[in-house]
């Protein structure tokens, strides 16, 4: 002990102190997100090339991929499309101070778009009935599969309320 507490706390702490015996696992991971969700990838093609990892020769990237695509199946093929979309327009405004998303009042804008026009739909409804309401975990999607979505009516999500209805930040 030393007349400077700081120094014995910091003498303590170095006695528990441990590097990890790896390099963390999101770490390892990152090349494989970043080439299966990309902002050029549709969620048809991740979706593809998260089937190609799960048969990666590497067991934490097929583990992870296999955790992927069972999130993925929950959701609703519409709700799919649009995060990727939405998730897409974000990252490519990055850096870009003359896009709108660039800045944290365009994405809560765009953010309140997608959560009013996605609380009408009717996939929000079922996936509230099939969860909590029946709790038969077996929502009935429309449409039912990532091909049958229309991206027209995925775009029109993103486009600008009324302006006495859009969000003022």
């Amino acid at each position: 002990s030393t007349a400077d507490p700081h120094k014995d706390v910091e003498s303590l702490l170095t006695g528990y102190k441990k590097e990890p015996e790896s390099v963390p696992q999101l770490e390892k991971l990152l090349p494989d997100i970043v080439s299966s969700f990309g902002p050029d990838k549709s969620a048809t093609e991740s979706v593809e090339e998260l089937k190609k990892r799960t048969q990666s020769g590497d067991a934490t990237v097929s583990e992870w991929a296999n955790d992927a695509l069972a999130g993925l199946k929950k959701g609703a093929p519409f709700s799919l499309c649009l995060t990727q979309k939405h998730f897409s327009r974000v990252a490519s405004s990055y850096g870009n101070n003359e896009n709108y998303l660039s800045k944290l009042a365009g994405v809560m804008k765009l953010e309140y778009r997608i959560a009013l026009r996605s609380s009408v739909r009717n996939d929000f409804a079922e996936g509230v009935r099939a969860v909590l309401v029946d709790k038969d975990q077996n929502p009935k999607w429309s449409p039912a599969t990532l091909e049958e979505v229309n991206m027209d009516e995925v775009e029109s999500v993103f486009e600008p309320l009324a302006a006495d209805a859009e969000l003022n930040v």
